[in-house]
């Protein structure tokens, strides 16, 4: 009897979460194709909830706010971005900026599909609390991030970057090119999402031409370029 009252409980959580899974899917799927149908600003929780077929009570249990939902939506935007990625990191361009420029054009063209006033809603509400909101926010910035740092590792054992290039710190400084130019891009409607691909581009190639540079030889002089011994006669060469 105990036995069975132990199973049969186990299996009604199970249906409960699977429940609340299934609420969770509904709300993220009337989200997203209501700021896409309506836009961001014109959606309110009790549109999303009547999308959702669902008491607006239930959807606050769920979702405290409406950037909360935005970031959730953005969030399964991130691990789609990411799953495409893959492929660009598994078989990369040879020229390496275009094969920078190939994923970080995936990630533009897969968040700048959302409108920019959900963006700043989002970043508004990450500022006010970085220790909830914000946390969750800038971890997804952590995911991309090492999908940058795992392409650049790849072409470097493709010796299409110099042995001695540091993907770590190359990826942080090729993505804060990234993060400018897509703030650029939320922060003034009349730049358009064509110019953010050119400036970007063309930003990914001045870091990349650092990064392409092969290593130095040793006691190589690195203002001059060449070793710091050079046209120097040896002392057994000496008269």
């Amino acid at each position: 009897m105990n036995a069975f009252i132990f199973f049969g409980a186990r299996g009604m959580t199970g249906r409960r979460e699977l429940q609340k899974e299934g609420r969770r899917r509904r709300i993220l799927k009337a989200a997203s194709q209501l700021f896409e149908t309506r836009g961001y600003e014109a959606t309110g929780m009790g549109d999303i909830a009547r999308r959702a077929r669902l008491a607006v009570g239930t959807l606050y249990n769920y979702f405290p706010s409406k950037p909360e939902i935005a970031l959730a939506v953005v969030r399964g935007r991130t691990s789609e971005a990411l799953s495409e990625g893959e492929a660009v990191v598994k078989r990369p361009d040879a020229d390496p900026v275009t094969a920078v420029t190939a994923l970080f054009d995936l990630y533009l063209d897969t968040f700048c599909h959302f409108e920019r006033s959900l963006w700043r809603e989002i970043l508004a509400a990450a500022m006010t609390d970085p220790e909830g909101l914000g946390a969750a926010f800038f971890a997804q910035d952590a995911r991309l991030l090492q999908q940058l740092d795992a392409l650049l590792r790849e072409l470097r054992s493709r010796r299409s970057l110099g042995p001695d290039a540091d993907s770590g710190r190359g990826a942080i400084t090729l993505y804060g090119v990234y993060i400018t130019w897509f703030m650029a891009y939320l922060a003034n409607e009349s730049t358009s999402l064509q110019a953010v691909h050119a400036e970007l581009r063309e930003g990914i190639r001045i870091v990349m031409q650092g990064l392409a540079r092969p290593a130095r030889p040793s006691g190589a002089d690195p203002k001059a370029g060449f070793p710091r011994n050079a046209g120097k006669t040896r002392q057994e060469d000496s008269p």
